[in-house]
């Protein structure tokens, strides 16, 4: 395939059944409320924090750093969830559950995660060749509908926030203000996400 050869995003056209297995783009465009470009960015996003795929997490479990596993799992569960990887998502809960317990599976579980996660890069490989200036339009989020998705997520203490505050920055700097979103975007990334919604709320 030449560069520049497609002529229709490849993000739209990824829904055949093998694909929507690893990632449901549907899904994950209904999680941002329409919002493809944002969406789109959150992709990229996920690829550009994940080309290590899960080597720091069982960096942290061989150091004995539980909690700093947990937190990045977490982080992880947040993030394939928004984008509409489910399957990826089932097997981050499992690996957290087992962390969580000290059950004995970590390794194995971490092992059945990396599997996952593979699926969930090779496909944004194939996904992402296309040119973001492809995109169809699409109006932005109002300040209400932002605000409620940034809501609910700190509400979930889901990992996600975090990217959904850094992907949005430039929207939420304008409803926020840049001392509340410098505020919010600090507590979640110490996953205070109480006290990063404490705030929300307290600009709403």
């Amino acid at each position: 395939m030449t560069p520049g050869s497609h002529t229709i995003p490849t993000i739209l056209l990824r829904t055949d059944a093998a694909a929507r297995e690893i990632i449901d783009v549907n899904d994950g465009i209904d999680r941002v409320m329409g919002d493809r470009d944002l969406y789109d960015r959150m992709l990229r996003r996920f690829r550009q924090d994940y080309m290590l795929r899960s080597t720091p997490i069982g960096n942290a479990l061989a150091a004995g750093d539980r909690t700093l596993a947990h937190r990045m799992v977490h982080t992880l569960k947040g993030a394939s969830g928004m984008i509409g990887a489910r399957g990826l998502h089932g097997q981050t809960c499992a690996l957290e559950r087992a962390i969580r317990t000290t059950s004995g599976a970590e390794a194995r579980e971490l092992d059945r995660l990396e599997v996952e996660l593979l699926k969930v890069m090779t496909l944004l490989e194939d996904m992402l060749e296309d040119h973001r200036a492809q995109l169809p339009t699409r109006a932005l989020l109002d300040d209400t509908s932002m605000l409620a998705m940034l809501e609910g997520l700190l509400e979930d203490g889901d990992g996600a926030a975090i990217d959904l505050l850094e992907e949005a920055g430039p929207s939420l700097r304008i409803i926020l203000g840049e001392d509340g979103y410098a505020d919010v975007l600090a507590c979640a990334g110490e996953f205070d996400f109480a006290g990063a919604l404490a705030r929300v709320r307290r600009r709403s």
